[in-house]
């Protein structure tokens, strides 16, 4: 597993580093953001509830992600979880 190596410095592949000191979800959260951005911009109603829709329903994906990831890495995701918000920090 090459691209493991480059993304991220331990053996385990959690990656604890850079913005993952920020935020357990860096991916969903510029989504959001970028989506909050689009809807300020046209100032649509329709593009803020498909946003709401959009985020309540990664929130599910996260929460089965992070079941996985305690599955995969146990106690080091656990301490992770302790440290790091779900969001933003």
């Amino acid at each position: 597993m090459f691209w493991l190596k480059i993304f991220s410095p331990r053996n385990d592949g959690l990656n604890t580093n850079e913005i993952y000191r920020f935020s357990r979800n860096p991916m969903y959260m510029s989504y959001f953001i970028f989506f909050l951005r689009t809807v300020l911009l046209t100032q649509s109603i329709i593009l803020f509830i498909i946003l709401l829709l959009f985020q309540i329903s990664i929130h599910w994906v996260i929460l089965s992600e992070e079941q996985w990831c305690i599955s995969k890495f146990g106690i080091a995701y656990e301490q992770y979880m302790n440290q790091v918000r779900r969001y933003i920090k």
